[in-house]
């Protein structure tokens, strides 16, 4: 009797879901009986399926355990299951299907050029592994769906975690440190044309050159939560990256910058950051524009709290917290929006090459400037009211173009200031020396107090160093090398953060020897 392969299909009912049962039996060609006794197989099957919840629950994915060769069994695992990995070091691994795998003290090593795990399939799960030692630590390549939580990956080559063509993934929770720092390697993690992804809550520290990196063209990611410190930028974006959103991270103690954005990064939204004590610079825009920057905390940055280079145009710089910088804020663009920020304690508060907006309409206005020293006497869009409004009634000189209309009032100090001050004499003849005495109110150490003179605005022959007695400053002018006229004596002081003031202290008239000159 001749034989064949016939496939039986059945849908069946299993806790309100339809499933869809298909099998394979060996039957006769002729003669419905075999027919008949394998579709009561059939069902006898689905009745199995339903009794047993151990028998069932397969079709919502297996839990297996396993203790070597992780490889084998990702291979042997199917869409949906869970593999549980006992603690050991296991080799390199490749996933190519939907799994889900959690380490248990497990690490995973690799070396040379290898990555020690590669994600190639979409909803891949990997949480609680040690990652290291790899070319990459954990790649994903073109994957969607995937969450990656709660790993410690290091001393890898490259990247630690990175994701390549990858959309709409998870990175959370994850130690992604000490990679790159040897060899061509450079980040913590890494994204490549990467969009709608969310990075968590995770830590980069003493990456080779990038906490977070993202370069090129990675749009609508949100990156929230993160702590960046210790790598020499700990947010880089580069080329083409826009909507981003960057929030609540800390971006501190980096040897560059805490955040760096170059060449067409637009329209990404950074507020709420703490970026504190990295050696260069707090935030760095370079060509590009059109960004929110928004309520950071901006503190202690060597350099620059906030430095906007060429081409980075119709960025809003607003409600930030910028203090204790050398420079406050730098522009070398046009047409950015600042305002409602606290400049506070720079040595110096803004350099801005460009042409930009420096107060919102009344009465939402200006900046609070450490430096401003004017009063609050009127109010008024023009500021020609009486009463008082919260803003200065002079505006904010920031350059020979622009102004700050409302400077906010609070917080004005100086940061050097004379307290007392005396000349032994306001007339002299040419070569006499006259005592100059200072009393002085400095918030930083005083490095250098000098006295220079100054005729119709521009500096003549001759200084005067001042010595240190307590919080007095002494010292003798000479005026040997002055022709007869009359001079401003003027004090100069600078601290150790690098801000000067300069200050009168009184006029004196010097005359030829013989005769004093009219004053």
């Amino acid at each position: 009797m001749k034989q064949c392969l016939i496939r039986e299909h059945i849908l069946l009912l299993l806790h309100g879901k339809i499933l869809y049962v298909s099998f394979i039996n060996l039957t006769t060609a002729f003669g419905d009986g075999g027919r008949l006794r394998n579709i009561a197989f059939c069902v006898w099957c689905a009745a199995l399926l339903i009794a047993s919840p151990l028998i069932a629950s397969v079709a919502y994915g297996a839990t297996m355990q396993v203790s070597s060769n992780l490889q084998a069994a990702i291979d042997a695992a199917s869409p949906g299951d869970t593999l549980q990995v006992a603690k050991g070091t296991y080799d390199k691994i490749t996933i190519q299907k939907g799994i889900t795998l959690i380490g248990n003290d497990a690490v995973i090593l690799a070396g040379n050029r290898d990555a020690c795990v590669s994600v190639e399939a979409n909803n891949v799960n990997i949480s609680g592994f040690l990652v290291r030692d790899g070319f990459y630590g954990i790649k994903l390549n073109s994957v969607s769906g995937c969450n990656i939580a709660n790993n410690t990956v290091i001393y890898c080559a490259q990247p630690g975690i990175a994701l390549l063509y990858s959309d709409g993934n998870t990175i959370t929770g994850n130690n992604a440190s000490l990679n790159g720092i040897t060899g061509e390697g450079w980040y913590g993690i890494y994204l490549s044309n990467s969009n709608n992804n969310i990075i968590t809550d995770n830590e980069a520290f003493g990456n080779g050159a990038y906490g977070i990196n993202l370069f090129p063209s990675c749009n609508s990611n949100t990156i929230s939560g993160n702590k960046l410190s210790g790598n020499m930028y700990g947010l880089y974006m580069f080329t083409d990256c826009s909507n981003n959103l960057i929030e609540f991270n800390d971006m501190s103690r980096n040897t560059n910058s805490g955040i760096d954005l170059r060449f067409n990064c637009t329209d990404n939204i950074i507020q709420n950051n703490s970026i504190q004590n990295n050696v260069v610079a707090g935030l760095t825009l370079m060509e590009s524009g059109n960004n929110m920057i928004n309520g950071n905390t901006i503190v202690g940055n060597g350099r620059y709290g906030v430095q906007v280079q060429s081409g980075s145009d119709g960025n809003a710089i607003i409600f930030n917290n910028i203090t204790d910088s050398q420079t406050g804020i730098f522009l070398d663009s046009s047409m950015n929006q600042i305002y409602g920020n606290r400049i506070i304690d720079n040595a110096v508060s803004v350099e801005d090459r460009g042409k930009n907006k420096w107060n919102a309409l009344y009465p939402r206005g200006g900046n609070l400037w450490s430096d401003y020293q004017g009063q609050d006497e009127m109010q008024g869009s023009d500021q020609n009211i009486p009463g008082k409004d919260g803003f200065g009634d002079t505006a904010y000189k920031v350059n020979e173009v622009s102004v700050d209309k409302y400077p906010v009032m609070g917080n004005q100090v100086q940061q050097i200031s004379i307290m007392d001050k005396k000349l032994s004499a306001d007339k002299a003849q040419v070569g006499d020396s006259i005592a100059v005495m200072a009393m002085l109110n400095s918030r930083y150490q005083l490095t250098q107090v000098t006295v220079r003179a100054f005729q119709s605005g521009k500096e003549s022959l001759g200084y005067a160093r001042l010595v240190q007695s307590g919080d007095v400053y002494q010292g003798s002018f000479s005026t040997a090398l002055l022709d007869p006229g009359k001079y401003d004596l003027v004090l100069s002081a600078r601290d150790s953060r690098g801000f000067e003031m300069q200050e009168t202290l009184g006029s004196v008239s010097v005359s030829a020897r013989g005769g004093f000159a009219s004053s």
